[in-house]
């Protein structure tokens, strides 16, 4: 159908191009009388083949998502250093992993629970091959920065606590509320005056307004977001970024 719409187009430009030749000519241009029947055709088929319509605004959005995608694509790659590499991050898997996947999160988003399964599983499946770095990506209100304050803070009593508290507050409910996080936190054997201090700190603040600053740079406005080399997963596709992980590795 997409070949009948560039057929038409193709015989209504022939039209045009044959008046304007015609008026380099020296002759008279287009009239309206022609000019009307280009319209009536053109109106006559659509009216005939009104899924036309839908095909022509799928492949608009097709294009407008392709020419999104090339510039996460180009944003990433300028960068390259603040997403894989900031030394404040909590990183999961071994540091000489073969493959690095980011994630910018947050604990009150529910399509983030649903994809932390599938990174459960990955931390599993993939373990030596695979370095998941966790970028705590607060945008749903007070909660949800109180929390990944309490999860950098935890971060610093290693990575075992971090990940056993990472998966508790997902698993914790709402509200997610200070009560709420320290009892997450009693649960899992974290020392609690400790985080207490610690998510307070003025690096943890600026740490997470950094991250919220690369968002913001590259384009981020939701969670999650997955950013594996230079390819970029909005939302809990994840397996699509399983696939991006298996040609990454593979390669």
């Amino acid at each position: 159908m997409l070949r009948n719409i560039s057929l038409l187009a193709s015989a209504c430009l022939a039209l045009v191009a044959c008046s304007e030749g015609a008026q380099s000519q020296g002759t008279s241009s287009m009239s309206q009388s022609e000019r009307d029947d280009i319209e009536a055709i053109v109106h006559a088929y659509i009216v005939e083949h009104p899924e036309v319509i839908e095909e022509a605004l799928i492949e608009l959005q097709r294009r407008a998502r392709a020419r999104e995608m090339e510039d996460f694509t180009s944003l990433v790659a300028t960068n390259e250093d603040k997403i894989f590499s900031d030394a404040r991050d909590p990183v999961l898997g071994a540091e000489n992993a073969d493959v690095t996947l980011v994630e910018f999160f947050d604990y009150s988003c529910g399509y983030c629970r649903v994809s932390n399964q599938w990174l459960v599983q990955a931390l599993e499946q993939y373990e030596g091959r695979v370095r998941f770095v966790m970028k705590e990506f607060p945008v749903l209100g007070p909660e949800s920065e109180t929390a990944a304050k309490a999860a950098l803070a935890v971060w610093e009593q290693g990575a075992d606590k971090y990940i056993a508290f990472h998966n508790g507050l997902y698993a914790a409910g709402r509200p997610l509320n200070q009560a709420r996080i320290e009892q997450v936190a009693v649960e899992n054997g974290i020392d609690v005056e400790k985080m207490r201090q610690d998510m307070q700190h003025p690096d943890v603040e600026r740490h997470i307004n950094d991250v919220r600053s690369l968002a913001r740079q590259i384009g981020i406005n939701g969670t999650p977001f997955f950013i594996i080399n230079n390819e970029v997963v909005p939302g809990a596709n994840v397996d699509r970024v399983q696939e991006l992980v298996e040609a990454a590795l593979a390669e």
